[in-house]
């Protein structure tokens, strides 16, 4: 593995997810009201279009973050007009749309959830890139590491160890 600067590894930009919506229980949620003094978060269900209470403990614990399609083509480097091909062709899962129902229309924001996202890292990790191998391998540069992708998300921390010769190598440990 090529060595790489502190520098090269930081120009990696944090991928931010939405502040306002969510996935609780595998369902897009909107932040409709917080009162951290009471520890209650008042949240509204975009796809079963109504309104839901939680204690705040619960929502900071079990909720995923959201990425629209943009960002997730951002995080798993591809083009955002690669997404709906890979969604037509059926090798990707459809985004849930921010409408009742979870339907996807035109002008309507679609969102991935931090799972998903991982899942649609793991299946394009599989496409080769380029022309076929005569020996059947997978070439795929493009497609970033388990540990790449955790810390585009934001979840990842990044530590260094200092080598005999001052030079700095990167290593990851995940937060669980």
């Amino acid at each position: 593995m090529p060595l790489v600067t502190i520098e090269e590894y930081n120009s990696l930009p944090i991928v931010k997810a939405s502040q306002r919506i969510f996935f609780l229980n595998k369902k897009l949620v909107r932040l409709h009201h917080l009162n951290r003094s009471h520890g209650i978060v008042s949240l509204y269900n975009i796809v079963e279009d109504r309104l839901e209470s939680c204690l705040y403990s619960d929502f900071m614990k079990n909720r995923k973050k959201a990425y629209t399609v943009k960002q997730t083509a951002e995080l798993v480097n591809r083009h955002p007009k690669y997404m709906p091909n890979l969604m037509k062709n059926g090798a990707i899962p459809p985004p849930t749309g921010a409408q009742v129902g979870g339907a996807r229309a035109w002008r309507v924001k679609a969102y991935y959830s931090e799972d998903q996202v991982k899942e649609i890292r793991d299946i394009l990790s599989t496409y080769h890139q380029g022309r076929p191998r005569k020996d059947k391998l997978i070439t795929n540069d493009i497609t970033p590491t388990f540990q790449e992708l955790t810390r585009r998300l934001g979840d990842g921390i990044l530590t260094y160890t200092r080598t005999e010769d001052g030079r700095f190598i990167p290593i990851w440990t995940e937060s669980i």
